[in-house]
């Protein structure tokens, strides 16, 4: 978060080590500059006996001071313990955390204060009253820290272990204040941290009782607050100038990124003006913006991450776990080498990946950087799986790829190749087209019915309902509609019987399962790719999945393949894959493809790679990523899929809007098609639309005519159905117009 004025939180590396003294300084010398300052205690234990507002005040009197005590326990121990042990009515305590936060962001957002000091409890992971760790609580409003550091024998190994918590956490470090102690640690903190912050230190209040403010008189206090009074001005000048810095900065970023970024999938022939991302927590991205909220006390706004940052997020931004692993790995491998060796996040992973996303049918497993060269190196592997080792003298001419239209396997050129012509491919000049698309029928819903949308080329009617309830009927592979499995398989012996009469070989079938994602979330009948990928095995054709989009439960299921029933020769998994935070992407094979690069010299071994294959750092945060699925709110161990809170009602309502021509809703993927005459990924049909639901927080992006959204993991009901709503609203504003 940014503020307008200067806001600071006061964390310690433990209790009775200052804070509220040094806390009462800076507000004496705020005083002094006549600036008018909020303090803040958000939770106060052993009231009324202890009270630090009380203290601020004592010492500041003036009217420019105001004190705020959100929470009052009379108990002197931790907060989570002090709600039960001071309440006779049990108070439900999972609300009060919210509750505070609430009270603080209200604070912060509409008093008319020039500086601000919220202080902590204890320590930076001292428990809250809810029993969870303050430096978790206070994340989502990530305020700079003024760190109180421990001037007590122990204190150093205490101080360092605290700020690295917290750095972990995704907090700024200010600076650090703390008492000269007879153990010179601040000489030690001021060496240790002399290239990241300032460290202040102040003389002792008296021999060994620096800390122990209950023993020590008014009068002495005011003659070491008058003794410190320089130490005091440099440190309020210092905090006014870090902050008046992260502000001048947001210009100086903003004219660097128009000057020298190159944005992908951008348009840099319009006007843009980028954007500022200060932070990302949960399902929320922090943005700053100076020009419209200058006026307003909190400089930065919390969107909704509608599109998952190009679905890559499902647990959340920002999680401890995933951070805590890639420091872990990154402090005892960096990178290191992989042909050849193995290391454990790396073997970890491989297990996981085998009995999750391949488990009944992979047996190896391919690492490589981006989902894009993940269906490269799929590619090359089917093509030797179906060919084997190329003869040099009489190598297989006009090898195709069989795929369906309007899919996407990214933006390297043999996946360019293996898509058919599109926008993203118009002004390419080694773009060639090397595949064979079959058309596809797709499902939605209308009206609060389910209907299977055919294309011309399948000669029969375009429109048929489905007898189904709800959209997971779909999958199942007792379907009694025998009309369309004929439709479906005559189709498709049509066009197989062409491709046997052809010039060309297939080489492999390549897929993105069930849902195509950025040619249009098309919703694909599972019955129909089951019926073309039956009819690739029996002419022994390799088939491939595209799960980059799909995998990891994006669908509700852990994979498309699963969901679906059908094992594939190949998989290909990324996005999802590391929760989020890192790039990294795997391509998964049945043993039987692996044993076709076997042989007696190196030429014919799988040569693909690159310098950071298996990379230590992605692949335990990978491990930890697919933990934390399992253990995400919403994930359900009885079933081994995820149950996201959709409300279908409201969905329902949504197909019923005349601008809304189609919608469905699978796993965390809710998408709805806008009524337009130019359906395709240059549309601006939904400009207005996405523009309005930015404006009211909710960070959506489209495919031309086409508008999704992504559930996180862990996002709550309530809070879906805001966004939800929202959405509904602008719509139904729209059909009036």
């Amino acid at each position: 978060m940014l503020t307008k004025f200067p806001a600071y939180y006061v964390m310690a590396a433990n209790t009775d080590v200052g804070k509220t003294i040094f806390s009462c300084g800076i507000t004496m010398t705020a005083v002094k500059n006549a600036l008018r300052l909020l303090y803040i205690k958000p939770i106060q234990t052993g009231f009324p006996l202890d009270s630090d507002s009380s203290f601020i005040k004592i010492y500041n009197p003036s009217d420019l001071v105001s004190t705020k005590t959100i929470f009052s326990l009379s108990n002197p121990v931790s907060p989570h313990r002090a709600i039960f042990e001071n309440s006779n009515d049990n108070p439900d305590q999972c609300i009060l955390d919210e509750k505070m936060l609430s009270i603080l962001e209200e604070e912060l957002k509409n008093n008319d204060s020039q500086f601000i000091l919220i202080e902590g409890a204890g320590g930076v992971a001292s428990p809250t009253i809810q029993g969870q760790l303050q430096c978790d609580v206070y994340r989502s409003l990530r305020l700079p820290i003024i760190f109180v550091a421990d001037s007590k024998l122990g204190g150093i190994s205490c101080t360092i272990s605290s700020i690295a918590l917290l750095e972990t956490k995704g907090y700024e470090i200010a600076c650090v204040l703390l008492f000269d102690g007879k153990d010179e640690n601040a000489v030690f903190l001021k060496k240790h941290y002399k290239n990241k912050f300032p460290v202040f230190s102040f003389k002792n209040l008296t021999e060994n009782k620096e800390n122990k403010t209950e023993k020590i008189g008014k009068k002495e206090l005011e003659n070491w607050f008058k003794t410190n009074d320089e130490i005091f001005s440099n440190v309020f000048q210092h905090l006014t100038s870090y902050h008046l810095t992260k502000i001048e900065v947001i210009e100086d970023y903003i004219e660097t990124a128009k000057e020298h970024i190159w944005w992908p999938f951008t348009q840099h022939g319009f006007n843009i003006e980028p954007k500022v991302i200060d932070s990302a927590y949960k399902d929320n991205i922090t943005y700053v913006n100076l020009n419209k909220l200058r006026d307003q006390n909190i400089l930065t706004h919390c969107n909704y991450d509608a599109n998952a940052s190009w679905w890559t997020q499902g647990i959340g931004h920002a999680s401890f776990r995933l951070a805590h692993a890639a420091a872990m790995a990154a402090a005892r491998y960096g990178h290191v080498m992989f042909p050849g060796n193995i290391h454990e996040p790396a073997v970890k992973l491989t297990q996981k990946l085998i009995n999750t996303v391949g488990k009944g049918w992979a047996k190896r497993v391919f690492f490589s950087d981006n989902g894009s060269t993940a269906v490269e190196v799929a590619i090359k592997i089917a093509f030797r799986k179906k060919f084997g080792v190329p003869n040099q003298n009489e190598k297989i001419k006009n090898i195709l790829v069989l795929g369906l239209k309007d899919t996407y396997h990214g933006d390297t050129h043999a996946t360019m190749n293996a898509t058919n012509p599109n926008s993203f491919k118009f002004n390419d000049y080694w773009y060639e087209p090397k595949g064979y698309w079959l058309s596809y029928p797709s499902v939605f819903m209308k009206n609060k019915k389910y209907f299977v949308s055919l294309p011309d080329d399948f000669n029969s009617d375009k429109l048929f309902e489905l007898n189904i309830s709800n959209l997971n009927e779909i999958f199942d592979k007792n379907r009694d509609n025998v009309i369309l499995n004929e439709i479906y398989q005559n189709y498709i012996d049509r066009q197989m019987y062409v491709l046997e009469d052809s010039s060309f070989t297939v080489g492999a079938l390549l897929l993105e399962p069930i849902l195509q994602g950025a040619g249009g979330m098309k919703l694909i009948d599972p019955l129909f790719q089951r019926l073309l990928i039956q009819e690739c095995k029996k002419r022994k054709i390799p088939v491939i999945f595209d799960e980059v989009f799909t995998g990891f439960w994006r669908l509700g299921k852990i994979s498309a393949a699963h969901l679906m029933d059908e094992k594939p020769d190949i998989a290909c998994y990324a996005k999802l894959l590391t929760g989020g935070l890192l790039p990294l992407s795997v391509t998964l094979t049945t043993e039987e493809c692996f044993e076709s690069f076997l042989g007696d010299s190196l030429s014919t071994a799988l040569l693909h790679g690159h310098s950071y294959t298996a990379h230590p750092i992605g692949c335990f945060v990978a491990a930890e990523a697919i933990e934390e699925m399992f253990n995400s709110s919403h994930f359900c161990s009885d079933n081994n899929c995820l149950e996201i809170p959709w409300d279908f009602e409201l969905i329902e309502k949504f197909s019923e809007l005349q601008n809304i021509s189609k919608v469905f809703a699978l796993g965390s993927v809710f998408v709805f098609e806008l009524q337009d005459e130019h359906s395709d990924y240059t549309s601006t049909r939904s400009k207005v639309l996405v523009d309005k639901l930015k404006e009211e927080n909710i960070d959506v992006r489209c495919l031309g005519n086409i508008v999704y959204l992504f559930a996180g993991f862990n996002t709550k009901k309530e809070y879906l159905q805001v966004v939800l709503s929202k959405i509904y609203d602008n719509l139904k504003l729209e059909c009036h117009l």
